[in-house]
């Protein structure tokens, strides 16, 4: 193989081409000035930072034979072989982090280096040995022989031994800044003969993320992506990441409520495979952005266009950026555990929308449909504590505009699961079923998105006249539909055309009930439709520290002032 990757060809050969990283290379230039060099030295930071690159460098400078202020000279005979010779050896603890490998090392760097002033072992990801290993490593370290120096790289340095990094000099290399990368890459452009806008290479700086390599990387694959100019676009199409403009556009969508250009939006994303991770991620930097130029923050630290952050900031006041902020971080949980996150995203995002639309018919009874909540604590409930005890029971709001007169009616499930087993309908079933496969085509209504998203993951296993068993994988989205059970009842009454009691239980759950119903089957037993009773339970009134005292002293003992 003849080509060689631009991250290879220009890796720094000494400390002024490194790029970054001032304190560090002001460090470790005086201790070889002023013969201060150490046995052994932690280079710990993110990745494609320079760690294991210094340490090349670090080893050069130790054993070169004219240094200038500590840097190596890369003109002697030591520089110029020092890196393929016996006397540098660079260690992959991630493939060799047996205690084997180690008690190796340590017999072999008992001898003398063969033409250098000192050994060199550069032991990179340091962090993925073995306990056994880093015991057998701590022995060496505690007395190491004079002609020998140990560099340890990682980019987990909460993982090393303290009895490890105590016995070394640690530097903590930091993320490299975008001005520092985009001339980086300019000037690599330049010598490669690639064209390439400015904007392009920003873009790439904020991808990379504060690893040079990355962005070399990058700027390598767009290289053999476009033959001409490589403009912002292109990099877009290569790494999979939302433009600014289209989260520009997307804010603009959900500001005037366009429903059609956000389900759009989405659906997009979702057919070109790119990630929601990434999306978010992006999405809520350029919120953070907002939010900091709200708050006349300087420019520099913001990571996007402060053009196109003005525009959208006279869109939306501090609350509403939090409002989506604080959504979005609670949907970036929850696409964890569905397997059609598109569906969970858009209904989300039609959540939110809600907050700008006056106008709007959604019933702010629900607005947390998609949040994983705790069951509502039951302060005052007719049900005896057999019926607390068994949580058979699904409570439906029914708030009155007075909060004091709020009121919860409870079913008990187990009545509408005998009740469905007894007037089961296999016809009845399969009609239903193929009407539930319809429940998409509700994402984008405006009264029942959100119902439909609820419900898209779950599975119709009993119907019968009047009623239904589903089953879901997972208690959050059984948590999700009972807690607002109203709404769902009304979409699946519209959905199916006629009026049904459900119930949701988990699929362990049906598994039991549908051996359960085997069996009674097969012994004779029939299952007869019971009569619904429900409870009503009030809201506890709120009792005030005033009207404690009116108990106590009473009302004439009081005065105001």
């Amino acid at each position: 193989m003849n080509y060689l990757a631009l991250y290879r060809k220009y890796r720094p050969n000494d400390l002024e081409e490194v790029v970054g990283q001032n304190e560090i290379k002001k460090i470790l230039a005086s201790s070889v000035k002023n013969g201060t060099i150490t046995h052994a030295y932690l280079f710990s930071g993110p990745r494609g930072t320079g760690k294991t690159t210094m340490a090349k460098i670090l080893a050069k400078m130790v054993n070169c034979e004219d240094n200038v202020d500590g840097n190596s000279c890369n003109k002697c005979n030591s520089c110029l072989n020092i890196l393929k010779s016996n006397d540098v050896i660079e260690i992959d603890a991630a493939s060799n982090n047996g205690v084997d490998e180690i008690r190796e090392l340590r017999e072999k760097a008992t001898l003398v280096p063969a033409n250098a002033k000192y050994k060199v072992y550069i032991i990179d990801e340091v962090h993925m040995l073995t306990t056994q290993a880093f015991n057998a490593l701590l022995k060496i370290l505690e007395e190491p022989p004079k002609h020998v120096i140990f560099i340890l790289a990682t980019t987990e340095y909460h993982k090393i031994p303290l009895t490890i990094t105590s016995r070394c000099q640690k530097f903590q290399f930091s993320k490299i800044n975008d001005e520092d990368i985009v001339n980086n890459l300019k000037y690599i452009a330049k010598k490669e003969k690639i064209s390439i806008e400015d904007d392009a290479l920003w873009e790439i700086a904020k991808l990379s993320d504060g690893g040079m390599r990355d962005s070399i990387n990058f700027l390598d694959q767009l290289r053999s992506f476009s033959n001409k100019k490589i403009v912002i676009s292109d990099v877009y199409d290569v790494c999979g990441n939302v433009s600014l403009l289209e989260m520009k556009d997307l804010l603009v969508d959900i500001r005037e409520n366009k429903v059609v250009n956000v389900i759009a939006f989405f659906e997009k994303i979702d057919q070109n495979g790119k990630s929601y991770k990434k999306f978010f991620e992006d999405f809520v930097c350029l919120l953070k952005d907002i939010v900091l130029f709200k708050n006349n923050v300087s420019d520099k630290y913001l990571k996007f266009d402060v053009g196109i952050i003005t525009e959208i900031e006279k869109l939306f006041s501090l609350d509403d950026i939090f409002y989506i902020i604080e959504k979005i971080d609670n949907l970036f949980e929850k696409i964890k555990f569905v397997s059609r996150q598109s569906v969970v995203v858009i209904t989300d995002f039609l959540f939110i929308m809600n907050r700008f639309n006056n106008n709007s018919t959604v019933n702010d009874s629900y607005e947390n449909a998609f949040e994983f909540t705790p069951e509502n604590e039951m302060k005052d409930s007719k049900l005896t504590k057999e019926d607390v005890k068994s949580d058979n029971n699904i409570y439906v709001n029914e708030t009155t505009k007075n909060e004091e007169n709020e009121s919860k009616e409870i079913i008990n499930k187990d009545i509408i699961i005998n009740n469905a087993f007894a007037v089961a309908s296999k016809d009845i079933k399969i009609s239903l079923q193929d009407k539930f496969t319809s429940v998409d085509k509700y994402l984008s209504d405006r009264k029942y998105s959100s119902a439909a998203g609820i419900m898209m993951d779950i599975v119709l296993e009993v119907a019968g006249a009047g009623y239904i068993i589903f089953s879901a994988k997972y208690d959050a989205i059984i948590d999700k539909i009972n807690s607002n059970y109203e709404l769902c009842s009304n979409f699946i009454n519209k959905l199916f055309g006629d009026s049904y009691k459900f119930v949701v239980i988990t699929e362990e759950e049906w598994n039991n009930y549908r051996n359960e119903y085997i069996k009674n089957i097969k012994d004779g037993k029939k299952y007869i439709v019971k009569k619904i009773e429900t409870s009503i339970r009030k809201k506890e009134k709120k009792t005030t520290v005033v009207d404690k005292l009116f108990d106590l002293v009473g009302e004439d003992v009081i005065e105001f002032k």
